[in-house]
């Protein structure tokens, strides 16, 4: 081979390298964020997710609920996303190709049962005969039936309505509803507007259910792009450490985020607990690889729940939840 070939060859070998390397990152990555007061609104704000992805677009697009959540994730619309323990159950059950990576938030009174105060409902018995609303397959709708069955109350003695937090807002104002149970920001409107809060689910934690959001990402993601993976656990956990460090300016960016007005917003963060992603390695969250913590246990006992309400058609083991949650790419970045 004459040198100039020789030359030649070297720089196509080179530039078949430099392209697939060049094809070893997507062009975008699409985050599916929840309407909800959380450390996610402050990764988006600050850009952390662009910052740990040079050079990819990131979109965001705004999830209304866990159940809007799920069908994003079944039509693959999203590479992350979030959902709760009662979506992630029906999720995986279902076998949508997702694994939980982080602890985004605990949920409060950030989420609560709203009644119209004129409807005189003093305890959930009262509500027989009223009309509910919360979205379906929603933390706040497995918290609303676990209620019910507790107290003996059929679900059938009342109407409950399938809809949105916005939806909820406007049927609300309406007069179309006695009752809902939702979250922040659209929960104060109904507050506002002639409700008072009856029950929230930082209370049904402290009855032994508790409720939160968990980051996921898309399994072929995952496999193809493990390093994105880590970046996006890191620029979360970035906003996290950011919540907990900087609550004034964390409070002005979710005002700004969900246009509402400084008071309310610092006032709403108190209903959204935020995990340090160390924290979230140890038994009573996520845990750790060949360990995990007690998310499976809950994962168990909400999929319990919802076979037992024929909202499920079978009930998983808890080493099928060990098998979702995969707790490597936060010990990567802790370890950082």
């Amino acid at each position: 081979m004459t040198l100039r070939k020789l030359l030649m060859s070297t720089l196509i070998s080179a530039g078949l390298a430099t392209s697939a390397m060049a094809q070893d990152k997507p062009e975008k990555v699409t985050v599916g964020y929840l309407n909800l007061v959380n450390a996610q609104l402050v990764t988006k704000s600050l850009g952390l997710v662009q910052k740990y992805m040079p050079g990819i677009e990131i979109e965001y697009i705004k999830v209304g609920g866990g159940g809007d959540m799920l069908r994003a994730i079944a039509a693959e619309q999203v590479d992350f996303g979030g959902l709760g323990n009662p979506p992630t159950a029906i999720g995986v059950t279902r076998g949508l190709p997702i694994k939980g990576i982080m602890v985004l938030n605990m949920l409060d009174y950030v989420e609560a049962m709203v009644v119209r105060t004129d409807a005189n409902i003093k305890s959930f018995k009262d509500l027989e005969g009223k009309t509910l609303a919360a979205p379906f397959g929603s933390t706040t709708h497995y918290l609303l039936l676990q209620a019910l069955a507790d107290e003996g109350i059929d679900p059938a003695s009342m109407k409950i309505l399938d809809l949105r937090p916005n939806d909820i807002a406007v049927a609300w104002s309406r007069g179309d509803i006695d009752a809902a149970w939702y979250w922040e920001p659209n929960l104060d409107k109904a507050v506002s507007d002639g409700g008072n809060i009856f029950m929230t689910s930082g209370i049904m934690a402290s009855r032994g259910y508790p409720t939160w959001d968990v980051g996921v990402v898309m399994n072929e993601f995952a496999e193809n792009y493990p390093d994105l993976v880590e970046a996006f656990v890191k620029a979360e956990c970035e906003g996290i450490d950011y919540w907990i460090a900087n609550p004034a300016e964390t409070a002005q960016i979710i005002a700004d985020e969900l246009e509402l007005p400084l008071a309310d917003a610092t006032r709403m963060m108190g209903g959204t607990g935020m995990v340090p992603c160390d924290e979230q390695l140890t038994a009573g969250y996520i845990g750790a690889t060949g360990d995990i913590g007690q998310f499976a246990d809950t994962l168990v006992a909400t999929s319990e729940f919802l076979v037992a309400q024929d909202r499920l058609p079978k009930q998983l083991t808890r080493a099928d939840y060990e098998e979702f949650l995969v707790p490597s790419f936060l010990e990567t970045v802790v370890a950082e």
